[in-house]
């Protein structure tokens, strides 16, 4: 599966003359369906991270109540959704992030996980 590794985001602040073709697609689009923060250093050592991980799951939990998902394994993954966007915190094994998403850009993320799964990519 290919997946972007960067995103363009409006800040509001353009210079006259110089719109490209890239920002107005961007703009089109109307708004940016993800924001990914890695929180870690990469670890050496799997503990190190799991640690982090364990540590940021138990901060949210008390800052924002109990989660509407957990997902564990590799990688390892606790949502906390709302009405239009879901915050995950997400273990890679060797760092930890964090990505607020919108709940639609989410769903399409694991309809195509799930048809990858099964082969029909």
């Amino acid at each position: 599966m290919i997946r972007p590794r960067w995103e363009l985001l409006d800040t509001g602040f353009k210079r006259p003359g110089r719109g490209s073709s890239r920002s107005r697609r961007a703009q089109d689009e109307g708004m940016v369906e993800r924001v990914r923060l890695r929180l870690t250093d990469y670890a050496a050592e799997w503990a190190l991270s799991q640690d982090a991980f364990a540590r940021m799951t138990a901060a949210l939990h008390t800052s924002l109540g109990t989660p509407t998902d957990r997902r564990p394994g590799s990688p390892a993954a606790v949502h906390w959704a709302g009405s239009d966007t879901t915050l995950v915190l997400e273990h890679t094994g060797d760092s930890v992030y964090l990505e607020l998403v919108t709940n639609k850009r989410l769903s399409l993320d694991e309809e195509l996980l799930r048809m990858d799964e099964e082969g029909l990519l």
